[in-house]
């Protein structure tokens, strides 16, 4: 009987005397800690930045994309629904003496007023004019009234049709998309390399988007000769 209370007395003496651990990090622990912490940060910041930069390029050049293959749908819907010296304006205007879409130079500057999706700033589409070949249209696509992308668009190689002298037949229409912070007194022809990035790559002098296509009236008279010419 007096066995157990002996272990238990044993016991209670044990636990009397123990004493919480006082121990911890030491400071030379903690500053490891936290170099070793700050190390993985810099290790995995600039792919992060990398993927972040790039990935954000990548979005504008699909949106500078989407905007020319607009412009050239906009052109065609005109030519298809005929040319005459009544909506010639209407086309974009003639790069003289230019065989090729390289020949055309990119804009110096941009165009005085803005086209946007919000119709009350957007003083273009109030007075539509043809807009210069050395100027790039600005175009708001957000509708927040400030310019996101320029455009240049452009025809050249243009053939007239002989009957109405003045009114090209078929011609090649060139478009360029530079993004809104590009430098155009500085702007480079060549489409921006879509390569890997950690700032604003090329954007600030290269377009994101150039696309070139023939548009043709069919129908006309002299069209197929006119054509003919236009392959030579």
């Amino acid at each position: 009987m007096y066995e157990p209370m002996n272990q238990l007395k044993k016991q209670l003496k044990i636990l009397g005397t123990a004493r919480p651990s006082e121990e911890g990090l030491t400071l030379m622990e903690s500053l490891i800690a936290v170099v070793m912490v700050s190390a993985v940060a810099v290790a995995i910041t600039p792919p992060i930045f990398l993927s972040v930069a790039t990935r954000v390029q990548n979005r504008r050049a699909e949106q500078a994309l989407q905007l020319a293959h607009g412009q050239i749908d906009q052109v065609r819907v005109l030519v298809e629904q005929g040319l005459d010296a009544s909506n010639i304006e209407q086309l974009p205007a003639l790069a003289a003496g230019a065989a090729s879409l390289d020949d055309v130079n990119p804009p110096g500057s941009e165009y005085s007023a803005l086209q946007s999706t919000n119709y009350s700033c957007s003083d273009y589409d109030v007075n539509p004019k043809q807009v210069p070949v050395n100027q790039a249209l600005p175009i708001d696509i957000n509708g927040d009234c400030e310019a996101d992308f320029f455009v240049q668009t452009f025809r050249y190689k243009d053939v007239e049709g002989p009957i109405t002298p003045g009114v090209p037949i078929v011609f090649n229409m060139g478009v360029r998309v530079y993004y809104r912070n590009a430098e155009l007194q500085n702007a480079e022809k060549k489409q921006a390399s879509l390569k890997l990035t950690t700032g604003e790559g090329q954007q600030r002098t290269h377009p994101l988007a150039v696309m070139s296509t023939a548009l043709a009236q069919g129908d006309k008279d002299g069209s197929l000769d006119g054509y003919r010419q236009f392959l030579e």
